[in-house]
């Protein structure tokens, strides 16, 4: 009950009445099957396209080996076709179905494709440099010092064509210096790689693999799969001073200064006190950086600044300006640095320190505001502004599909230590769709043995196999293994919106018996089965006597359509074809209407029926709940039935049965808000008025019997309905009633001769 403690005015929001029930979806498919690739565990996938599937599932299936053919061909009770599983998929789309859900089948003796990666580094060459060129653009620096001695190695073949040594770099291209110009017969071409010391072998020793890659899912599709991994610069921080450095001052030369002089003389500057400053200080003068030693001011006030002995340098104008330089590093080798943006580093992050002449490799210990500790001693001299190089990874995943059309993935910023999300092994299971990665062991730091594939290329993932020869018919029934881990028919569980499944081209009984049961447990959606394939009128006859079932049809005979690939004809089973003309009747018309009379899509336009099927063949399948497929002079193939698999005359049509599912799904769905209300007349009266609003919609559509509401349904929630122990026990019970619209299946004209009658004047 609303509060009213203090005097003012109070808006509230009541109840408006009964609420709404919105009809459920009756149009969504799935299917279980075997496809070319595509997901294999988790939930089943939805398409809605046959493009779409192609691109999750793969393309169509080449019939498997003759040995593995025969057994399933000729197995009467326990065989199937499940390698045309994909043109049953085009032929739902073909015939109006618009939402399937997907359910891989793969054998237990599939494997997933895989291949390891050694140690080592490498850099792409990014511009051709022709022979006699004395320095190479490659694509980074990551792990190279300036002192390498590295190896040339074709990019398209991996043959080494050069070894020399490295002398300089720059970061700016970036580039290397070599020690001596490329010689006459040697041409380094874009693409090509740069390998840091020795060569990586793969496949490497166990105790040489760095990073493993595996097909996200099993089968010889991912022996199509091509990865890399790179280094790569995540960020680009600079040093900062260290506090211990005092302040910083700026000034200029006062007179010119001759090549190598021993000393130059600067002009006043604040913060230019030889009593508050190192010896010796550093200074950058031009584009040199020089240690001097500071002096007290000269008779003119100027300051002298006398450089270490052996320094050189050019000739410099009068005016030049000159700057001090502060160390990083003032007290010599530490295991600490100030670091800008430092929050971008991590513990276990790599970083490569530039000061121009030296990139030294370290290894990040913890990160305190801008303080940086390594987990080693900084050697030499480093200065605010130098450079700070975070060294990570790239990995690409390359994909080439039936088609040749290739698909390419591409992760950057990758961590190769942790297990943050960052890490490689969690950043490429979270994003690729292709494969998953496994860090076989800690980077230790040592950029020489970064995770590389031989010269630095691509690696193909190799030993993925189908596993056809061990597929079994308990592959295609699944098992439950919870939510999100069921397998075959079981998994259709998972998606509550399917109400149409089908295993398309599998007769086996055991299949065909899980499918029907999986139907009649959840109580919400409709099989569709096929029969053997060649079957006789007195054949198919026999194959049905085991089902009495009111939640499945069959269909007969199979359909002949052209394969997209191959361009022959191929018989394919119709269960697939026709649950896209259900999803476009219950579109284009509503459930209520059947299924039948309908135009099948998708086949050849002569003889894309495999047998004829007369009007006396019917007039023995028909009383037996076996559909015929038929064809018609001028009306096309055409679904000529719609009943059911039941003995129960009042559930024999296909279309009753889908009704009533509807109905019951949608009052399901629609009244959970009744649960844990106070069960009482309000709430009865709330519940029949809901029902009665939903079934007089479904009436008005033409989907009940009845000239009136009245005369189409009625709905009883009262007195009459619940006794007193119901009501003491929770539970409130509703009877409805509905007058479903059956098909008009025997069109009957009823005509006689009429005798004329004579007419007086």
């Amino acid at each position: 009950m609303p509060e009213y403690l203090s005097p003012g005015v109070y808006v509230e929001e009541i109840a408006a009445g009964p609420r709404p029930i919105a009809g459920v979806s009756t149009s969504t498919a799935g299917m279980v099957g075997v496809t070319a690739r595509g997901p294999a565990a988790g939930k089943p996938q939805l398409v809605t396209t046959f493009l779409e599937f192609q691109d999750t599932f793969g393309g169509f299936l080449p019939e498997p080996d003759q040995a593995a053919r025969d057994r399933w061909e000729q197995d009467a009770g326990e065989g199937g076709r499940w390698w045309h599983f994909p043109l049953a998929v085009k032929g739902f789309f073909d015939n109006g179905g618009q939402r399937l859900y997907v359910k891989r089948v793969v054998s237990g003796t599939a494997v997933a494709a895989s291949a390891a990666l050694g140690g080592g580094l490498v850099s792409e060459v990014t511009r051709d440099a022709a022979a006699g060129a004395s320095s190479l653009d490659v694509r980074h620096l990551v792990g190279f010092t300036g002192t390498d001695v590295v190896t040339i190695v074709r990019g398209d073949t991996g043959d080494e064509i050069h070894s020399t040594s490295v002398t300089g770099y720059s970061t700016s291209g970036p580039r290397i210096t070599l020690a001596a110009p490329l010689p006459a017969q040697v041409r380094a071409a874009r693409g090509d790689h740069v390998r840091v010391g020795g060569a990586v072998t793969t496949p490497p020793a166990d105790g040489n693999r760095t990073v493993s890659f595996t097909a996200v899912s099993p089968g010889g599709w991912g022996s199509t799969l091509q990865v890399r991994v790179r280094p790569a610069v995540g960020a680009t921080l600079a040093l900062l001073p260290d506090v211990a450095e005092g302040a910083l001052f700026v000034t200029r030369l006062a007179a010119p200064a001759d090549p190598d002089s021993t000393g130059v003389r600067v002009e006043p500057a604040a913060g230019l006190d030889a009593a508050d400053l190192p010896d010796p200080t550093w200074v950058s003068i031009g584009q040199g950086r020089f240690a001097v030693t500071v002096g007290a001011p000269d008779d003119d006030g100027l300051i002298p600044l006398t450089f270490a002995g052996g320094t050189t340098h050019p000739a410099w104008p009068r005016g030049l300006g000159v700057r001090r330089v502060r160390r990083a590093n003032a007290g010599g080798a530490t295991g600490e640095l100030r670091v800008g943006a430092a929050s971008r580093l991590y513990p276990g992050a790599v970083v490569q320190l530039d000061n121009g002449t030296a990139r030294p490799a370290h290894t990040v210990a913890t990160v305190d505001g801008e303080t940086v500790t390594f987990r080693s001693q900084v050697d030499g001299d480093f200065f605010e502004g130098d450079r700070v190089f975070l060294a990570e990874a790239e990995v690409q995943v390359r994909f080439t599909d039936e088609s040749g059309d290739t698909t390419t993935e591409t992760f950057g910023n990758l961590r190769l230590r942790g297990d943050e999300p960052a890490s490689l092994a969690r950043a490429v299971a979270a994003r690729s769709r292709l494969v998953r990665a496994t860090v076989e062991r800690d980077f230790e730091g040592d950029l020489g043995q970064f995770p590389t594939a031989p010269g630095g290329g691509w690696l193909t993932l190799t030993g993925g196999d189908d596993g056809y020869d061990g597929l079994d018919v308990a592959d295609f029934v699944g098992e439950d293994g919870g939510s999100g881990a069921r397998t075959g028919i079981v998994a259709l569980e998972d998606i509550d919106e399917i109400a149409i499944c089908a295993v398309p081209g599998v007769w086996s009984g055991t299949v065909q018996s899980a499918l029907v049961t999986h139907c009649e447990s959840l109580r919400d959606r409709f099989a569709i089965l096929d029969p053997r394939n060649g079957l006789s009128i007195e054949g198919v006859q026999e194959f049905r006597e085991p089902y009495d079932t009111t939640y499945a049809a069959l269909y007969y005979p199979w359909l002949v359509t052209r394969h997209p690939v191959t361009g022959e004809d191929v018989e394919v089973a119709p269960s697939g074809f026709m649950a896209g003309i259900y999803a476009r009747t219950d579109v284009e018309r509503g459930v209520h209407k059947a299924p039948a009379n309908a135009v099948i899509r998708g086949i050849r336009t002569r003889d894309g029926i495999a047998q004829d099927v007369t009007r006396r063949h019917q007039d023995l399948l028909n009383p037996r709940g076996i559909n015929a497929l038929r064809f018609f002079p001028g009306a096309g193939h055409r679904v000529w039935g719609a009943r059911t698999l039941s003995s129960d005359s009042a559930w024999k049509y296909v279309n009753v049965r889908r009704l009533f599912l509807f109905i019951e799904e949608s009052i399901d769905e629609g009244t959970q808000w009744v649960v844990f209300e106070p069960n009482a007349e309000p709430l009865w009266a709330l519940v029949k008025q809901t029902v009665e609003n939903f079934l007089g919609t479904v009436w008005r559509s033409g989907a009940l019997a009845g000239t009136t509401p009245d005369e189409a349904f009625f709905v009883a929630c009262d007195r009459t309905t619940m006794t007193e122990d119901d009501l003491a026990n929770g539970r409130l019970i509703c009877v409805v009633g509905v007058a479903p619209v059956y098909p008009a299946e025997f069109v009957v004209f009823r005509i006689q001769q009429k005798t004329r009658e004579t007419q007086l004047a």
